[in-house]
């Protein structure tokens, strides 16, 4: 168990057996594809929710004495009109006033995601791994214990319930980025895989549904999940506390464990002094490397945050507009209840595409590199994501583009294409970004770039509320920035400025002239 010690800091990956560097990268998955992004199984939980009755009391007519329903926007003409029975349908399927209350609440715990993305990107770098792993599993724990605790006559639980669950399942995936160190040479495949399988956790929300509908007690249902989530806690004592060992020369892959490990003397005074060693090549490169803001003020950060916020909110304005949008042509609550239950599927399904962009990305990296080095190699490792981002912004399009359907096979195409995206928007600019700039910059890069998403994000309730009163002109502005966003990928086409960017040495040449 010497490989396995406890709270233990390897000052490089040469100290890392591979068998632990395998059942650290296992954990990561598996606690990524659990918990990481349940909060994107939204439409599934607010199914659930409106089972319970919560928030129906917004579907009175407060008007005519509260005794009278307001008309389900839910319901088509036909069914209202012929006088239908529409009891048992009500508060399963809702009016606008609860609509919009539960895409209030899902747009706020979505944007919560990562707005502390900034804390939680600087908390990483400098707190490390164990203190942030651990007040993930906190939040993620507490947030099932209120959604427990949520019901008609408690449904305010659903906000404290909703953000817990989102900030904590963030703090666990940006966590488990750095374990795409642990194998250099499959980095973007990886970090891709990484990136992607959160995805996945948004279909505990259908397993839930299924669990709640087969007789199980809600209650008891959320506080299994919450005693799962605390977990966490027992796999971080097998976990290097701070960080995971960047050997960005790859010399852990092509050295033997047994071979020992030569320090220098400002080597064994660091270690002296702190306790800790980290690996001399990566300290030395460091003191090389261009400045943050020249990093985050750069053009492709621009057009990849550009990129990456269309592209990750018209995916999370699909899932959060689901449960409306299914309402508007369903003809039964079996109807809708069935749409949510694939819904869900396609997320899991997310289990086997969320490999294929890092996949992809290695694939023609490695075609691409064939007899190149310096600059050139590293031109070639950027130019690698062209294809894949421009897959991604395609099949988002498509997906945004089934709202001007009513009908099932848009239905199920949006949800092909969710399957894609979903893991595929992470999957595809997280490795770019680990590429394209330098990896001390990486962990307080992706807490920035998530804060800001994240308030951008807050567009998605005005979004919704403007399609209410033009449904069609809301979503084609959609479409339309959209396909903008393909600028990102374009822009990777300019060798001239790709070489002037990711030629580091004769940057920091100069600097050291200056």
């Amino acid at each position: 168990m010497a490989s396995l010690a406890i709270l233990k800091q390897p000052a490089s990956l040469r100290e890392m057996s591979r068998g632990h560097r395998w059942f650290v990268l296992l954990t990561g998955l598996i606690e990524t594809a659990l918990w990481s992004g349940n909060i994107f199984g939204w439409a599934s939980l607010v199914h659930i929710m409106k089972t319970q009755g919560v928030f129906k009391h917004l579907c009175l007519d407060e008007s005519q004495g509260g005794g009278n329903r307001t008309v389900l926007t839910s319901l088509s003409w036909n069914e209202t009109a012929d006088g239908g029975d529409t009891q048992g349908l009500e508060f399963t399927r809702g009016c606008r006033e609860q609509d919009e209350q539960f895409t209030l609440i899902g747009t706020v715990a979505i944007v919560m995601y990562t707005t502390p993305g900034i804390l939680v990107g600087y908390g990483l770098h400098h707190l490390g791994q164990a203190f942030t792993r651990i007040t993930a599993s906190v939040l993620i724990s507490l947030g099932f214990v209120l959604l427990s605790l949520t019901s008609e006559a408690t449904p305010n639980y659903l906000w404290g319930g909703s953000i817990l669950l989102s900030v904590g399942g963030n703090m666990i995936r940006v966590a488990c980025f750095e374990f795409g160190n642990l194998f250099p040479k499959q980095r973007n495949t990886v970090m891709a895989i990484i990136s992607g399988i959160y995805t996945i956790s948004a279909a505990l929300f259908m397993v839930m549904q299924s669990a709640f509908e087969a007789g199980y007690r809600w209650e008891t249902v959320c506080r299994l999940m919450a005693v799962g989530s605390s977990l966490i806690v027992m796999t971080t004592l097998f976990i290097p506390w701070h960080h995971i060992p960047r050997d960005d020369d790859e010399e852990a892959e092509k050295q033997p464990e047994s071979q020992p490990k030569l320090i220098n003397k400002s080597d064994d005074s660091e270690l002296k002094e702190t306790g800790t060693l980290h690996d001399s090549t990566e300290k030395r490169a460091s003191s090389h490397q261009i400045p943050l803001s020249k990093s985050l003020f750069s053009v492709s950060m621009a057009l990849l945050q550009f990129w990456l916020f269309n592209n990750m909110l018209a995916v999370t304005i699909f899932a959060t507009y689901f449960n409306s949008w299914i309402n508007k042509f369903s003809q039964s609550n079996e109807e809708v209840a069935h749409y949510s239950r694939v819904f869900g599927y396609a997320n899991v399904f997310c289990v086997f595409t969320t490999p294929l962009p890092g996949l992809f990305i290695d694939l023609l990296s490695a075609y691409y590199k064939k007899g190149k080095t310096g600059v050139e190699e590293k031109m070639a490792t950027v130019q690698a994501m062209i294809a894949p981002m421009m897959i991604i912004s395609i099949t988002v399009t498509v997906q945004i583009s089934c709202f001007f359907f009513f009908s099932p096979w848009a239905v199920y195409l949006g949800l092909f294409c969710l399957a894609i995206n979903r893991p595929g928007c992470l999957g595809v600019g997280i490795p770019f970004m680990r590429s394209r700039f330098p990896a001390d910059h990486f962990n307080r890069m992706i807490g920035i770039q998530g804060t800001i998403i994240s308030l951008l994000s807050t567009l998605q309730y005005p979004h919704f509320t403007w399609t209410q009163s033009n449904y069609y002109m809301a979503i084609g502005t959609l479409v339309g920035l959209l396909t903008l966003s393909l600028v990102q990928p374009l822009h990777l086409f300019d060798r001239k400025y790709l070489y002037r960017v990711l030629d580091t040495s004769s940057k920091a040449q100069k600097n050291e002239e200056a």
